[in-house]
């Protein structure tokens, strides 16, 4: 995991756990409770969020993401406040864990010590003790998160079995092949390169295949070995491909063109794709189950925040 990444991470779930004091007069754009919401909160949560995506995308993929965030900024703002007030309710103690994930951090990153960390963080901008802030937020959101949503999900066997047949090819290895090949490159003269290509063939003998490459094949290396490589279906080249599938082993096939020249191919090892079995990928479909769960019962749970809260929007936020 890079550094950028776990930041990122990090940023994105908490941005907004730290909020300007403001020493002026400002607008309001909304109440939650008896939080006034002003400006610079919405500024800086615009910032943070902002920023994060831009450790995780870039190109048009960071503009759809930053417009699709931009298009409900106040609706996630508001709904993050209120999920912090809960957890300042609930006044968990996670000491413990901050320390255990930035132990695990720096192992992840190779990261030495607490002075090496703070030195990755310092070049990112960020002030370690600032960052071990939103750090601990984030652990007490997912610990509110745990107790409020996931103790709530359960996930059954019939579940499983279900999402398993649905997503067979999701749990299907492909097909692998290795080949052995002949390759002779274009050349500006084609009448040579015809012929040969035609004392290839002729020679090409049953149990002759590696003796003939070795003397014809034009492939960088061949005086060592004669594969072209391990391929899994998808990986080569249409043409290659096609006829590799049509082989079985020790089989050889005729002359191939494709754009960089012409290929004989020997396929010297299928392994056909397979279905892995339920018990290997069980632990991963529940995951899979409980992280779609949670993102439904989570949002459950914060419209039933916003039934209890007094909202009241002043103005939007553009």
């Amino acid at each position: 995991m890079k550094t950028k990444t776990f930041l990122a991470a990090i940023l994105l779930l908490t941005a907004s756990a730290f909020f300007l004091a403001a020493d002026v007069v400002e607008e309001i754009y909304a109440v939650v409770n008896d939080e006034a919401i002003t400006g610079s909160e919405l500024k800086k949560f615009e910032a943070d969020m902002v920023r994060s995506l831009r450790m995780e995308l870039e190109g048009e993929n960071l503009e759809q993401a930053v417009a699709e965030f931009k298009k409900d900024l106040l609706e996630k703002f508001i709904e993050q406040k209120l999920l912090l007030s809960k957890v300042k309710e609930k006044n968990y103690d996670v000491d413990a864990d901050v320390e255990a994930i930035i132990q695990e951090i720096k192992k992840q990153n190779n990261i030495p010590s607490d002075e090496d960390l703070k030195a990755a963080l310092s070049r990112e901008g960020i002030e370690f003790a600032a960052w071990k802030d939103v750090l601990r937020e984030q652990r007490r959101q997912q610990r509110l998160v745990a107790e409020e949503v996931g103790s709530k999900i359960k996930i059954d066997n019939p579940q499983i079995m279900e999402y398993y047949r649905m997503n067979a090819a999701q749990f299907t290895v492909p097909a692998e092949f290795t080949l052995n090949c002949i390759y002779l490159s274009r050349s500006d003269d084609g009448a040579r390169t015809q012929e040969k290509m035609d004392q290839v063939l002729a020679e090409l003998q049953p149990g002759q295949f590696a003796e003939v490459a070795r003397k014809y094949s034009e492939l960088p290396g061949v005086e060592e070995s004669i594969a072209l490589g391990r391929f899994k279906k998808g990986e080569l080249d249409p043409k290659l491909e096609e006829a590799a599938l049509q082989l079985k082993k020790d089989e050889t096939s005729g002359w191939i063109e494709i754009e960089n020249g012409w290929y004989i191919i020997q396929l010297a090892e299928f392994t056909p794709e397979k279905l892995r079995e339920v018990r290997e990928v069980r632990e991963e479909i529940i995951m899979t189950l409980r992280e779609a769960e949670q993102q439904v019962k989570l949002k459950q749970y914060v419209d039933q925040l916003k039934k209890e809260s007094y909202i009241k929007i002043l103005k939007e936020y553009r």
